[in-house]
């Protein structure tokens, strides 16, 4: 049995902005965590606890997987996941063989009013990632975290209709705080759809592609609560693409005023300069505010407003996390005493505190 894991996400800051290349955010990897485990098998079998899958059969013609059962966006990204990780290994010289894989996650829902509702921690990266290395690993092959994230981007970049940054494919992979700076999807694209081997292109230095890590100070907390509403990233990218092609100037503007605060975010984290580190993402998440305004997207909602709102109030940095719409926001602080004020504050406000931290192991055996 081969067992693997690998965390959640939360933007910290440069959302949105991180879609243009050159530009970067700080992105922390949480607790909460996506398994997969791959075992022998006749024949290929996959369960996905989360969608209630089990032992769904699967046959592999050498380049894709056809199902016994459709089961829809379900399976898209463990089916990318699996697809990309097979013929990588191929091209590597390793054939494909027989087993079974299930997945689950720790956090990945939390039920509200009785039904179970997704909370926006990333967990379809999350399971790409454990995913590949799983397989990786059942095969044989002993794996870096730089040909992990590649393998999972390429799979969870097509998963996902071709957008995205795949900074939560980072934040899976590598783990803690960091900058990233996302790869070029048009250099990507062009690569696969010239017909190069999977091996070739994770082999190649991706030009833009950043990790850097950040040190994190013993007093930094990082607080998390849910909305009560999920959002679709995908659907909204594809609206801000719109918007972009009919408003290229003011897009121009909003996107560079968000980038250069998490620039700026970046370098005062560099310099321990925590006062200054809170004062600028309380400044992010009004030009997120701006963005949503000017573009239509509903980024940041009365519930995130709320929230932030909150956690300024009491001494911390409010702000949404990712593309916004609902999901999660956070709170950032450097003082112990804040972190109960906070909470407090928003168990009162109807929103719902979520148990979870930085997780600095990024993707890991068990």
């Amino acid at each position: 049995m081969i067992h693997y894991s690998a965390p959640g996400k939360q933007f910290v800051s440069g959302e949105w902005s991180i879609l243009e290349l050159g530009n970067v955010g700080v992105v922390a990897a949480i607790n909460k965590r996506v398994h997969a485990v791959a075992e022998p098998s006749e024949e290929v079998l996959i369960s996905i606890d989360d969608f209630g899958i089990r032992n769904l059969k699967a046959e592999w013609n050498g380049r894709e997987l056809s199902f016994a059962e459709n089961y829809g966006q379900h399976l898209q990204f463990i089916k990318e996941s699996i697809e990309t990780t097979l013929r990588f290994l191929e091209d590597k010289g390793t054939d494909a063989k027989p087993f079974s894989i299930r997945t689950w996650g720790e956090l990945s829902q939390i039920v509200v009013n009785g039904g179970p509702r997704k909370i926006g921690f990333g967990s379809s990266a999350s399971a790409t990632v454990a995913v590949t290395a799983a397989l990786l690993d059942y095969h044989g092959y002993n794996a870096g975290k730089e040909e992990i994230y590649k393998i999972a981007t390429i799979a969870h970049y097509f998963a996902q209709g071709k957008v995205g940054s795949a900074f939560d494919v980072a934040a899976s992979t590598y783990g803690g705080v960091f900058v990233y700076s996302r790869f070029d999807p048009k250099w990507l694209l062009e690569r696969i759809e010239s017909g190069e081997k999977i091996a070739g292109i994770v082999a190649e230095k991706w030009p833009g592609f950043i990790v850097e890590e950040l040190e994190v100070p013993g007093n930094f907390r990082l607080l998390i609560a849910w909305t009560g509403e999920s959002f679709s990233t995908s659907a909204a990218v594809k609206k801000m693409n719109e918007w972009k092609s009919g408003n290229p100037e003011e897009y121009a503007l909003r996107m560079g005023r968000i980038a250069e605060t998490a620039r700026t975010v970046a370098d005062s984290w560099k310099k321990g300069q925590w006062d200054s580190v809170l004062h600028l993402l309380r400044k992010n998440e009004d030009c997120l505010r701006e963005l949503g305004e000017a573009s239509g997207i509903p980024i940041e909602t009365p519930e995130l407003r709320v929230l932030a709102e909150s956690a300024n109030k009491n001494g911390a940095a409010g702000k949404l996390s990712g593309s916004g719409g609902g999901d999660c926001g956070i709170a950032v602080c450097f003082d112990r005493g804040i972190v109960e004020h906070v909470k407090q504050e928003w168990k009162e406000s109807g929103l719902h505190f979520v148990d979870a931290t930085v997780d600095y192991e990024g993707v890991k055996k068990h």
